[in-house]
C-alpha cells in the first residue's frame, strides 16, 4: 500500500476511534444523569409519603426537563444560556431547598413513635435529594459568566483590608459564626441588634457577596425592627471607623412618608460614609408604572407594597441640593448575562435623580455560600457595590497616604462616588432601565491612581504601572 495511503487510513482509525470513545463517554455520562434521575424521585417519593404530602411538588417536574434537556447540543455561553435562561435551572436549588424543608417540618408534625420508625428512611431520602441540588448548583457554577464588574484589574493586588463596611439586614447569628470560620481572611464582627429582629439568612448572603469581592474587609452586621430603626441608623452614624454602608433593606417608612428622624441621620451618614443601597424588586420604575420588559410579555407589576419606591424618591428630591447626595449609589438588578434587566428589577425609569445615582449589575443568580444556592435580587446587587466601593477606597488610602487622615477619608469618600458614576459603562438597554449603567471598576481605579485618567484610553496601556 503506498505510503501516503497507509497515512490516511491510520488518520481515519484514529478519528473513529476518537468520536467512538466520544459517544461512549456522552452515554456514559446521560446513563449517570439518568441514574441520578431515578434515584432522586424515588427519594422524593420517600419524602412525599413520609411527610404525607400527595400532591404535586416543584421538584418533579425540574427532574423531568433535567431528563429530556439537550445538554450536548450547547457549549460556552451557549450553555450557559440554556440552562439558565432556557431551563432556569439557577432557581432549582432554592425551590428544593424550600420543598424539602417543608417535608421536614410536615414529618415532624407526625407522632414521635412514627418518626422513630421511618426517621432513617427519610433522612437518607433526603440526602439524595439534597446531593442533586448540590450537583444542579454545580453544573450551574462551572457556565456561570459571573460578575460583571470589570474589576479584574483592580482586584490583582487589592483585597479590602483595612476597609470597614457596615451591613444593615437581617442574620442568623448561627451562621455568622460559619461565616467567620470560612472567611479567614475577613473580620466578620458580633452582631449589633436593636430590638428583637427576625432571624433570616438574607443579611448573611449578602456578606457572602461583599466576601466574593473584597475577601478581607471587616463586616459591621447590624439588624433591627422596624420600631428600632433610628436606633440602629445611630449606631452606624456613631461609628466613624465605617466607610462604607450597605443598605438592602427600605428605607424607614412614617405616616405614609419617609421617616423624618431616618432621613436626618441618613443624611448624615452620607457625609461620611458612601452608602449603597438596593433599588428594589418591583417589576416597575419608581412611579410604580411596569417595566417595559414585563410589559412585552404581558405581566403585571410585582407587588410593591412592601417596598420602599416613594420613600425613595422623596430621599432623592429633598436631597439633590446635598453635596454629600452623590455618596448614595442606588442598585438595579440586571440578568446573569447583562443583556436585560431581571424580570422583577426596579428600574430609575423617568426620574433623572435615580438615574443619576443608579448602577446596574447582574444580580439575578448570585451564588451565596451561606446557603449553598442562587439567590437574585436587587438585594445582591447592592453589596457588589458595596465590595467595589471598599477596593477602590482601599487604593485610595495606598496612593494618597501621605494625606491627614480626616483629609484622605474626605477625597476617599467623593472620588470613590464620583469615579463610579462617571466612569460606567453605559447599557444599550438606556438609562431608563439601568441608569448610568454597569460598573468599570478598572477605569475607575486608574482614575484614582491617575486623576487625569480618560476613560477612553486603554486600561492596557498603564497595567504595567499599577502591577
Amino acid at each position: 500500500m503506498p505510503a501516503h495511503l497507509f497515512w490516511y487510513r491510520e488518520y481515519f482509525v484514529k478519528k473513529l476511534i476518537l468520536i467512538s470513545f466520544y459517544i461512549f463517554s456522552l452515554s456514559i455520562i446521560n446513563h449517570l444523569h439518568s441514574a441520578e434521575v431515578d434515584s432522586t424521585r424515588q427519594a422524593l417519593e420517600v419524602m412525599k409519603t413520609h411527610a404525607q404530602w400527595p400532591w404535586e411538588e416543584p421538584i418533579s417536574p425540574m427532574l423531568t426537563t433535567y431528563e429530556q434537556a439537550e445538554f450536548e447540543q450547547y457549549q460556552g455561553t451557549a450553555l450557559a444560556k440554556y440552562m439558565m435562561k432556557d431551563l432556569d435551572m439557577h432557581r432549582w436549588g432554592n425551590q428544593i431547598t424550600e420543598t424539602t424543608g417543608l417535608f421536614q417540618l410536615l414529618f415532624s408534625f407526625n407522632s414521635e413513635d412514627y418518626q422513630n420508625q421511618h426517621r432513617e428512611a427519610f433522612d437518607q431520602a433526603y440526602e439524595v435529594v439534597e446531593a442533586f441540588r448540590i450537583d444542579i448548583n454545580q453544573e450551574i457554577q462551572k457556565v456561570h459568566p459571573g460578575y460583571d464588574l470589570k474589576h479584574g484589574l483592580l482586584k490583582l493586588k487589592n483585597t479590602g483590608k483595612g476597609i470597614t463596611v457596615a451591613v444593615f439586614d437581617l442574620f442568623e447569628a448561627d451562621l455568622l459564626e460559619q461565616q467567620r470560620q470560612h472567611y479567614s481572611q475577613a473580620t466578620i464582627e458580633t452582631v449589633q441588634n436593636f430590638g428583637d429582629p427576625v432571624k433570616l439568612n438574607h443579611g448573611n448572603s449578602v456578606i457572602d457577596v461583599i466576601l466574593s469581592i473584597a475577601p478581607e474587609v471587616t463586616i459591621v452586621p447590624v439588624s433591627a425592627e422596624s420600631s428600632t430603626y433610628n436606633d440602629a441608623m445611630l449606631y452606624i452614624k456613631e461609628r466613624t471607623d465605617v466607610q462604607i454602608m450597605n443598605m438592602s433593606r427600605a428605607f424607614a417608612e412614617k405616616d405614609g412618608a419617609l421617616d423624618p428622624e431616618f432621613e436626618a441621620l441618613l443624611k448624615d451618614i452620607l457625609k461620611t460614609t458612601i452608602v449603597t443601597k438596593s433599588l428594589g424588586n418591583t417589576g416597575t420604575d419608581l412611579d410604580e408604572v411596569v417595566t417595559p420588559y414585563r410589559a412585552s410579555l404581558g405581566l403585571p407589576p410585582v407587588n410593591t407594597f412592601s417596598y420602599d419606591l416613594k420613600l425613595i424618591k422623596q430621599f432623592l428630591l429633598s436631597n439633590q441640593l446635598e453635596k454629600s447626595h452623590q455618596h448614595l449609589l442606588l442598585a438595579a438588578n440586571l440578568n446573569p448575562f447583562a443583556d436585560q434587566i431581571a424580570l422583577t428589577a426596579t428600574i430609575p425609569g423617568n426620574n433623572a435623580l435615580a438615574v443619576g445615582r443608579t448602577l446596574s449589575v447582574p444580580a439575578e443568580a448570585v451564588y451565596s455560600w451561606t446557603t449553598g444556592n442562587f439567590e437574585s435580587g436587587s438585594s445582591f446587587a447592592a453589596p457588589q457595590m458595596a465590595a467595589l466601593s471598599a477596593l477602590l477606597w482601599q487604593v485610595h488610602n495606598k496612593r494618597y497616604w501621605y494625606l491627614p487622615k480626616k483629609q484622605r477619608h474626605a477625597k476617599a469618600l467623593n472620588r470613590i462616588s464620583n469615579n463610579l458614576t462617571i466612569t460606567a459603562r453605559a447599557s444599550e438597554l438606556g438609562a431608563f432601565n439601568t441608569g448610568k449603567g454597569l460598573p468599570n471598576a478598572n477605569v475607575a481605579y486608574l482614575k484614582i491612581l491617575f486623576p487625569w485618567w480618560d476613560s477612553s484610553m486603554k486600561e492596557t496601556t498603564l497595567k504595567f504601572v499599577v502591577e
